[in-house]
């Protein structure tokens, strides 16, 4: 379970992380298409690059912590930290 859930966090930090950028560079050619037809004045929306980098930095956030947040979602019981393989046995 605990690999389907790092899984699931990984592909929302990519997910975000490419929306950040889309951000960015859907501002970027907005701002060069009113440079090239000569609007004044030229107006840059500010907070699609505020937004476009918290997405960004949340994304690559998410994706590196990961195993972590996996790890702290999860209960799952790892076989392999157990001595006596796998097996309770009340003495």
């Amino acid at each position: 379970m605990k690999r389907a859930v790092r899984t699931l966090i990984q592909i929302v930090g990519v997910a975000a992380a490419l929306f950040g950028l889309l951000e960015i560079g859907l501002e970027i050619a907005h701002h060069q298409v009113q440079v090239r037809n000569h609007v004044d004045p030229i107006k840059n929306n500010l907070w699609s690059y505020v937004i476009g980098a918290l997405l960004l930095f949340v994304g690559f956030i998410l994706f590196a912590g990961s195993n972590s947040l996996a790890e702290q979602l999860t209960d799952d019981y790892d076989d392999d930290d157990d001595d006596n393989g796998g097996e309770n046995i009340d003495v």
